[in-house]
């Protein structure tokens, strides 16, 4: 789904990323790498292999375009305990594999908490705003004077419903209002949260491989 924001245009993709196609960057936000380990860090019985599943799915988003630069708009890693060393072995596989790709982390209220990745990772690791042409790459939502905002953190979301049953369905998606832009949370296992916005603004609801322009 393109839109044309800034003087640019920009992409939502259904893998819940955002595509910049004239700088060759690609937005992600809130991956929460290492969740699922911190649940049962914690002594909660919870299924494995999300973070295997999140790097696979971020490594084909890659492979689908010819990206240069990955830019994570916070909360890469969930906790401290996803320092451990089978977590941390898998994201240096992975990035070994996008070796070519230069990455950044703008730092989020996890990352604070986390601490960085390994400087091994080869990530930037930033506070916000990261300004990035007409863009400035944040982790919490807000209005900087002059740019779009790419943010993530509200892990927004849409609820439809429909029929004489009172059926509902909770979508994640991209939220869209004047000098902002919200991703959906990329990572499995994160949750979906409520869009925190009285502004007026579009909904693109992330569903069955597409994504549906929707006014709220």
């Amino acid at each position: 789904m393109p839109i044309d924001t800034q003087g640019q245009r920009l992409w939502l993709l259904p893998d819940r990323t955002l595509w910049w196609p004239a700088a060759r960057t690609l937005f992600v936000a809130d991956a929460h790498f290492g969740k699922g380990a911190t649940f049962r860090a914690r002594g909660l019985p919870v299924p494995g292999g999300t973070t295997a599943d999140n790097l696979a799915r971020l490594g084909h988003a890659l492979a689908e375009r010819d990206v240069e630069h990955l830019v994570f708009l916070g909360d890469l890693l969930h906790a401290r305990e996803a320092h451990s060393p089978a977590l941390l072995h898998a994201l240096h596989a992975w990035r070994a594999a996008h070796a070519t790709v230069a990455m950044t982390l703008v730092r989020g209220n996890h990352d604070s908490h986390a601490g960085d990745p390994p400087a091994s990772l080869a990530i930037e690791m930033v506070d916000e705003p990261l300004g990035i042409g007409p863009f400035a790459a944040c982790h919490h939502p807000q209005h900087l004077s002059g740019a779009l905002v790419l943010a993530g953190h509200w892990h927004p979301s849409v609820t439809l419903a429909a029929g004489g049953a009172h059926d509902r369905l909770r979508l994640p998606c991209f939220w869209h209002e004047p000098g902002l832009l919200v991703l959906p949370a990329f990572g499995a296992f994160t949750g979906l949260g409520s869009i925190d916005s009285t502004a007026a603004g579009h909904a693109y609801a992330v569903a069955e491989g597409r994504v549906w322009p929707l006014r709220r």
